[in-house]
C-alpha cells in the first residue's frame, strides 16, 4: 500500500516537471532585444538570438525628419538612405521581424557646441498616415509601387520572414512625409528606431 502511494506521488510529479521544462523552452526560445553595442571597430550591432543587425553610422543613429515637408516619390528617393545587415550566425532556421519603434526625445547641438536633449511632445508627432517608406532588400530595384506607408503596416513592422542558417540579407531604407500630407506636418517631428525581434524555429 505504501508503496503504491509512493508510486502514485513519482506519477503526478512528472506532469509538473514537464511543464516546467516546457516553459523554460518557451522563454529561452523567444525574444526580443534591443542592445545598441558600439565596439572599437564603430560597427553599431542590433543582437536578437543568433541574429545579428549592423546599421550603418547613420542608421544607428537612428531616423529624424525634422522640418521636412511633404514630397512625391521621385523626390522620396533622393532623401537619406538608411543601410543594414541582417544575419543568421547560426545554422538554425530563426523568424524574425523588423520594425520602426517612437523615440520621444532626440539631440541637438546648442550656440555654445553643448549637446542638449530635446523630448517631442504628442502633439508634434507625426501620424503614421503621413509616412511613407520604402524597403530594398539584397540590391531589390526600387519602384513607387513598393513604397508604402506606416499606416499600412502591422504595429509598424516593416519587415519579416524565416533566415535559414548562415544566411544574411542587406536592406536600404528610405523614409519620407508623404505627398498626400497637409502643411500641418511641417512643424512636426518623426522620429524612430529599426527594432529586431527573433524567434528560434
Amino acid at each position: 500500500m505504501e508503496k503504491e502511494k509512493k508510486e502514485t506521488n513519482e506519477m503526478k510529479k512528472w506532469p509538473i516537471i514537464a511543464l516546467v521544462l516546457f516553459l523554460i523552452l518557451l522563454i529561452g526560445s523567444a525574444f526580443a532585444w534591443f542592445t545598441l553595442n558600439l565596439n572599437g571597430t564603430q560597427v553599431n550591432v542590433i543582437k536578437a538570438g543568433s541574429l545579428s543587425m549592423e546599421l550603418d553610422d547613420e542608421t544607428s543613429d537612428g531616423i529624424l525628419l525634422q522640418n521636412a515637408v511633404p514630397m512625391s516619390y521621385r523626390q522620396g528617393m533622393e532623401t537619406a538612405e538608411y543601410e543594414f545587415t541582417l544575419k543568421n550566425n547560426s545554422e538554425t532556421a530563426t523568424e524574425y521581424t523588423i520594425s520602426l519603434v517612437d523615440e520621444s526625445t532626440y539631440e541637438v547641438t546648442n550656440e555654445n557646441g553643448e549637446t542638449e536633449e530635446v523630448t517631442i511632445s504628442a502633439d508634434k508627432k507625426i501620424e503614421d498616415t503621413k509616412i511613407r517608406y520604402i524597403l530594398l532588400k539584397n540590391d531589390e530595384t526600387a519602384s513607387a509601387e513598393k513604397s508604402k506607408l506606416l499606416s499600412d503596416t502591422t504595429d509598424r513592422i516593416i519587415d519579416s520572414g524565416t533566415m535559414i542558417g548562415s544566411e544574411e540579407i542587406k536592406y536600404t531604407l528610405r523614409v519620407w512625409i508623404d505627398s498626400k500630407a497637409e502643411n500641418e506636418v511641417m512643424d512636426q517631428i518623426f522620429n524612430a528606431r529599426i527594432k529586431l525581434d527573433a524567434v528560434q524555429a
